[in-house]
């Protein structure tokens, strides 16, 4: 299994590590990322699962380490863990942002932090049920993103899924550190999709497309 980077396990609710040594993460846990990409900011959405034995594991550290340790996850616990990982997550990338455009994150704010953690989390620990939880970070930009630069890069856990949409207009001249399944373009926007690979860092290089440019130019 690989290790957990320091930036995920902030972002995780709980112990990931400890949770994740009894199963394969193949198998047991999930993690894809969703990056959109527009002219004045960002948004970057994650998606955690745990699957059979992990998700038992996950209740039951709730329950013990955030709760009263009765073998029974409530509400109030599961607000809890709502507080803490939005907290958790937001000092994270407050301390060290994981955006960076020409190797600088001077220029990017993150305005928003938000998380869902699943109801199914509710009940017995016991549970083998699965267990889904997203968080929300919204980013702003304090140029439009064509004046930003000419590089961006993301940092991310090794090995996860991960899909990136570019701003209308954008054109995607390289990639590095990521391991591509599909690069498509519709309504004049291109989505990378792909894995993170084990460096944990997609560095992206692109420019304007002059023919749109053109094209508005024309129709004004």
């Amino acid at each position: 299994m690989k290790a957990v980077t320091m930036r995920s396990a902030l972002i995780l609710a709980l112990a990931v590590v400890c949770i994740m040594s009894i199963a394969p993460t193949s198998s047991a846990f999930t993690w894809t990322n969703n990056i959109v990409l527009e002219e004045d900011g960002m948004s970057w959405d994650y998606t955690e699962g745990y699957n059979g034995e992990v998700a038992t594991s996950y209740r039951g550290f709730i329950d013990s380490e955030v709760g009263n340790d009765d073998d029974h996850v409530s509400a109030w616990e599961l607000m809890k863990v709502d507080y803490f990982t939005r907290n958790r997550l937001k000092t994270a990338l407050m301390e060290e942002l994981d955006v960076a455009f020409d190797s600088s994150s001077e220029d990017i704010h993150v305005t928003d932090v938000d998380a869902e953690i699943s109801l199914d989390v509710l009940g017995s620990t016991s549970k083998t049920a699965n267990i889904t939880n997203m968080y929300f970070v919204t980013y702003s930009f304090d140029r439009n993103f064509f004046d930003m630069g000419n590089s961006m890069t993301f940092e991310g856990q090794a090995e996860t899924e991960v899909t990136i949409t570019l701003p209308e207009g954008a054109k995607l001249l390289s990639y590095d550190g990521i391991k591509i399944k599909t690069i498509d373009t519709k309504d004049n926007r291109t989505a990378i999709n792909g894995f993170f690979e084990e460096e944990g860092k997609i560095t992206i290089d692109f420019t304007r497309d002059e023919t749109e440019v053109e094209a508005d130019e024309a129709a004004e």
